[in-house]
């Protein structure tokens, strides 16, 4: 079916052309248009065009959705076998410092335990040390005392005997 009719511009162009001029235009015109309806009709597309080409893109759709849908459960299998490797290391790094951790504990304990009875032989050594400059300090003030009481005894026999000279004495003189 033309897109124009060529009959109709024949005419028109015969009536300002001489009839060969106006054959050979009409025919050029024609020619040109056949050429362009064959050139649109490459770059247009029939309707079994559109229906093959929504065919393959209902066909490329499908295909797509399924390896979008494998590539997900994939990355979701991946996902879940990293969550449980993470899981795995942390649970093991988690038994690792609890480990750790009893083991500082248990270090502490000793060398508090090990504190403790340093203190204590250091105390029993401080109050034995005090125990004897104690008893060495009692024995000190028993001498003094025993020292003071021969040195009493000793002035008080002296005066006992220079008491006893002179009641001796005063008895002389007055008989």
């Amino acid at each position: 079916m033309p897109i124009i009719n060529t009959l109709e511009i024949y005419e028109d162009l015969k009536s300002q052309f001489k009839e060969d001029e106006a054959r050979t235009l009409t025919k050029a015109l024609e020619k040109s248009l056949e050429e362009y309806q064959k050139k649109q009709e490459s770059f247009l597309a029939t309707k079994d065009d559109i229906a093959k080409l929504r065919e393959e893109l209902k066909d490329d759709i499908n295909s797509l959705s399924l390896i979008t849908k494998n590539d997900i459960a994939n990355l979701r299998s991946e996902l879940k076998d990293d969550i449980a490797n993470l899981r795995s290391e942390l649970k093991d790094d988690i038994t690792n410092l609890r480990s750790e951790q009893k083991d500082d504990i248990a270090n502490l304990r000793s060398e508090q335990k090990d504190d403790i009875t340093k203190f204590q032989i250091e105390t029993k050594n401080d109050m034995t040390k005090l125990r004897e400059e104690l008893k060495e300090d009692i024995n000190k003030v028993r001498n003094d005392l025993a020292n003071a009481k021969a040195e009493i005894i000793k002035w008080l026999f002296i005066f006992l005997i220079g008491q006893g000279a002179t009641i001796i004495s005063i008895l002389k003189f007055i008989k």
